[in-house]
């Protein structure tokens, strides 16, 4: 792997999104599970696609780090937004699910309304990983 190229950048590539200095929106999410409490950033990349984008998105160990690390992909699907997610820990173990939100919107806006629409108040939405853990998320625009 040439040394200019970051983490970052290879996962945006991945994406086939714009670079990451095209990101469009960023903030932070927090989700629940089993009587837990957990949360991290996120970042919505532009599609050439108005129904469609994906993104970044870690999990932060408070106090401390980058616990996951990933990326996320969306589409508009029903009335609702849909999605899937995948993620690595530090150690290698590799995680992945499905999310879903149902937002106020106008049935033909972008899907990246849904994400600047967490500028004014705060998107949830359900979450289910793989391993049929599920639970609650909200996000919020930094």
């Amino acid at each position: 792997m040439p040394r200019s190229l970051s983490r970052r950048s290879l996962l945006a590539a991945a994406l086939c999104q714009a670079p990451p200095d095209g990101f469009v929106a960023k903030g932070r999410w927090e989700a629940t599970a089993s009587g837990f409490r957990f949360g991290g950033t996120w970042q919505a990349l532009g599609s050439s696609d108005p129904q469609e984008c994906g993104g970044l998105w870690t999990l932060i160990r408070q106090p401390g780090g980058v616990v996951l690390e990933g990326t996320w992909n969306a589409r508009k699907r029903r009335g609702a937004w849909e999605g899937g997610w995948t993620a690595r820990s530090l150690g290698g173990a590799r995680h992945s699910g499905t999310w879903k939100a149902a937002a106020d919107l106008p049935a033909d806006a972008p899907l990246l309304e849904l994400f600047e629409s967490a500028l004014r108040k705060s998107v949830a939405g359900t979450w289910a990983d793989s391993a049929r853990r599920s639970g609650a998320w909200t996000l919020w625009k930094e």
